[in-house]
């Protein structure tokens, strides 16, 4: 069956119109008019078009109507409903009484109410998702088992959806302050990093996942449930039998295979949900080191050659009129014949590797760099930010990230990056966000208490 034998071929006409913001907001009315309990979630005709007519009062955008005749208010509100009839978002049902009510039909109702959750960024928490699968099948009762087992399926289905979305959200973030061709000042890099990053993931989704409803506390136990039921034939024949009176099959071999196919989902799906996590871990990770290197770009203003070639960078962005030739010389060069400097092919030979000569002299100057270097490229890992903080706590239990002394662009990073880190797995220290608003420099967040964990009072 394809999707378009149950919804009408028009049915997304009106949401690639010029008026699609109109008609998404008229979508939004009548959604919100007819979900009444009172009025059993129908919307009666006269009232809607009460609550579209106030809309159109205050609409300030130009709305052409394919009905030439819709001036007023009132004739741009029919002509909206006419069109949505028309491509099959809503129907009409005589109540008697010369009343009329609207219906949305059911495949309307699901895509209005995913379009008014991304429109207001609903963001997906799981606390006691995987905590209801462990106790759903920790407490399983053969009388209700397929309906156990159905409920376990919906359950870990709906959090490996879920866990889809956050981590194509996550990259989502990371698409836009890497890909995307757009300037960034250090102000929207870290509203994003502080403010929506963390709220939308942080503190809605992904904490739960690392604490209180954590995998690993309940792995063993789904595991061993699960598998005690699959290896139970009693339990397995009873629940075919369960299938087929309600009808999820109509023959004993393919309600069977319905029940284990059930089964064997959720036992494999709780190990995709493991991968899942480390992917988000890892996306996690891309995002913070990404948004760390566009930090410290933006705040080098050292006098060595990254500090220089961003100072650079800088005054050719801010003025569109440069002349480039005043600074680079650059010209366009095509090698035309044979005797070109072209780079001929070669055959393939493997590489033979050589003794290291440990006896070769080495100045002091290039082994310092090399270590720099070495240096440079760890001092933003989990384990330095751990060393980090237990240097600033000293023998305190905790310490408040405005009274921390920032003496570089690196320490700046590190502040961040302690946030960022805090519900990551093996760190010494937990955070918790304050109240009020501090500044450090001339940057402005909300200040944080950083303490050990386990020793806050």
């Amino acid at each position: 069956m394809h999707l378009f034998d149950n919804i009408p071929d028009t049915l997304f006409n009106v949401l690639s119109s010029p008026n699609k913001h109109i008609y998404v907001d008229c979508l939004f009315i009548i959604y919100d008019a007819t979900n009444s309990i009172e009025n059993a979630f129908q919307g009666e005709r006269s009232f809607v078009i009460d609550k579209l007519i106030d809309y159109f009062d205050e609409l300030k955008e130009d709305f052409n109507a394919d009905d030439d005749m819709a001036a007023t208010p009132r004739q741009k509100s029919v002509a909206v409903i006419n069109i949505l009839k028309q491509n099959g978002w809503l129907g009409e049902e005589e109540l008697g009484d010369y009343k009329t009510s609207l219906n949305l039909f059911d495949y309307s109702i699901k895509i209005i109410d995913l379009l008014k959750r991304i429109q207001v960024g609903e963001e997906s928490e799981y606390t006691g998702e995987i905590y209801t699968v462990y106790s759903l099948l920790s407490s399983f009762d053969i009388l209700d088992g397929l309906t156990i087992i159905d409920q376990a399926y919906k359950k870990i289905e709906d959090v490996l959806r879920k866990l889809k979305t956050l981590k194509a959200n996550i990259y989502r973030y990371y698409f836009d302050l890497v890909k995307k061709q757009k300037k960034d000042d250090l102000q929207n890099v870290l509203e994003r990093l502080l403010v929506d990053y963390k709220t939308n993931f942080f503190d809605s989704a992904y904490y739960h996942l690392k604490t209180t409803d954590s995998l690993p506390r309940y792995k063993r136990s789904i595991l061993e449930n699960i598998s005690n039921i699959y290896q139970n034939d009693s339990f397995m024949d009873t629940m075919a039998n369960q299938a087929l009176e309600k009808r999820k099959a109509l023959e004993f071999n393919d309600a069977y295979n319905y029940v284990e196919m059930r089964i064997r989902y959720i036992k494999n799906s709780i190990d995709s949900i493991e991968y899942l996590i480390d992917g988000i871990d890892a996306k996690n990770e891309l995002y913070i080191n990404a948004a760390a290197s566009k930090i410290m770009f933006l705040t080098n203003t050292s006098e060595d050659l990254d500090g220089l070639m961003n100072r650079l960078f800088k005054v050719i962005l801010s003025d569109k009129k440069i002349g480039y030739s005043q600074i680079f010389n650059l010209f366009r060069a095509r090698n035309l014949d044979e005797n070109s400097l072209q780079s001929v092919r070669r055959p393939r030979v493997d590489a033979v590797a050589e003794a290291i000569d440990y006896d070769q002299d080495i100045s002091d100057e290039v082994k310092e760099r090399k270590m720099a270097n070495l240096l440079k490229a760890n001092i933003f890992s989990k384990k330095e930010i751990n060393n980090f903080v237990a240097y600033i706590l000293g023998e305190n239990n905790k310490i408040l990230a405005s009274q921390i002394e920032l003496e570089s662009n690196d320490d700046f990073v590190k502040l961040i990056l302690i946030f960022l880190f805090s519900k990551s797995i093996g760190m010494i220290y937990d955070v918790k966000l304050l109240n009020y608003d501090t500044r450090i420099g001339n940057i402005k967040f909300t200040d944080f208490e950083i303490y050990v964990k386990g020793k806050r009072l």
